[in-house]
């Protein structure tokens, strides 16, 4: 993929369950990011270390809906078409259970972890395939990397893939969980830059915002104490689609946290997504009850089965908090954009945004 010219580093983002939040950054109007926010990368083992069980559990998912802004006025106040708009790979309604195929949708969806402003929250993802041999990609949504309340980029933001698998939930005397990198199946993975789009960074969470609310973490190398191991060679990548036509059969996953879901276990809706006649975004929605902590859960094209989920088209972003369509998840459209912004972050050295 070509470079990206004009990309400038920054130093130092749910949706869900009909919530999520947002980002402020305002950048010149041609420019693909914005200036800079300090200096430094963020260390690792700093970034690990922060995660204690105690960290992790009282982590949150971020509460965000375009419709809980004053200037929100709904579009159509019909019924959304078809009784269900939800169902599993082929067809069937699904609107969220619990994943139990395995395969490598399993290993490439993971939990994701971050501090915007002095709070932990919880958000979800999914590894993309790229063309760098020392770094990887993870594709996650704009308000799980970026605050537009002022704050800017997150921080101690970290990926666990398969997050339920394999002793990464231990489940103490009391009831409770805990979790350590090196009880996690693969282990974790720490951003070295984020980068999203200054439609979103600039949005201060508006509901055209929500058309670009899509984000890329740059990797370096990760996994348990005492390794160094590449992501997508560790656990797999998934091609990511552009300029997919809709409506299209899609699925989609995640790690939804707010009740009555409690983010230990990997959750899925599928079926055909309808456009957003309610608000009136360029996202899609998919009938489904996933709810808080979802947020940047990978949506697929073509999925047939958990060793072939097919590609990845979009992300969990945001649930309208009433009306008809209260019960849709809504993903953004990766169109030329999207994919701007994902060669962007192919050649990323530090936390961006990237212009149109």
């Amino acid at each position: 993929m070509p470079r990206a010219r004009t990309l400038r580093q920054i130093a130092p983002a749910w949706v869900i369950g009909a919530v999520t939040a947002f980002v402020v950054l305002v950048v010149a109007a041609g420019s693909s990011a914005a200036p800079p926010q300090g200096a430094g990368k963020p260390d690792r083992g700093a970034v690990v270390a922060y995660w204690t069980p105690e960290h992790v559990a009282r982590a949150v998912p971020r509460d965000v809906s375009p419709d809980r802004k004053p200037s929100f006025k709904p579009r159509e106040l019909a019924k959304p078409p078809g009784p269900g708009g939800g169902g599993g790979g082929g067809g069937s309604s699904v609107t969220g259970a619990a994943w139990t195929g395995g395969g490598k949708v399993k290993a490439t969806t993971g939990k994701v972890l971050f501090t915007m402003a002095g709070v932990d929250y919880v958000c979800s993802g999914s590894v993309a395939q790229d063309s760098s041999g020392s770094t990887s990609l993870i594709l996650t949504a704009g308000h799980c990397v970026y605050d537009e309340s002022g704050s800017g980029f997150a921080t101690n933001w970290m990926f666990v893939p398969d997050y339920e698998g394999g002793g990464s939930i231990v489940t103490n005397p009391d009831g409770s969980h805990s979790f350590t990198c090196d009880t996690a199946p693969y282990g974790c993975w720490t951003a070295s830059a984020l980068v999203t789009t200054t439609a979103w960074a600039s949005g201060g969470g508006s509901l055209a915002a929500f058309n670009n609310d899509y984000a890329f973490a740059v990797v370096g190398a990760g996994g348990k104490s005492g390794q160094s191991l590449q992501l997508d060679s560790a656990v797999g990548a998934n091609p990511v689609a552009f300029n997919v036509a809709h409506p299209t059969q899609v699925s989609s996953f995640g790690y939804p946290q707010a009740s009555p879901y409690s983010g230990q276990k990997l959750i899925y809706c599928s079926g055909t997504d309808i456009p957003d006649t309610w608000g009136g975004t360029t996202d899609y929605g998919l009938n489904c009850n996933m709810t808080g902590g979802s947020s940047g859960g990978p949506w697929f094209a073509n999925f047939a089965s958990g060793a072939d989920p097919g590609s990845l088209n979009s992300v969990n972003s945001f649930k309208y908090t009433a009306g008809k369509f209260a019960k849709y998840m809504f993903g953004p459209y990766l169109g030329a954009y999207a994919q701007k912004t994902y060669t962007a972050a192919k050649t990323a050295s530090g936390n961006a945004t990237v212009a149109p």
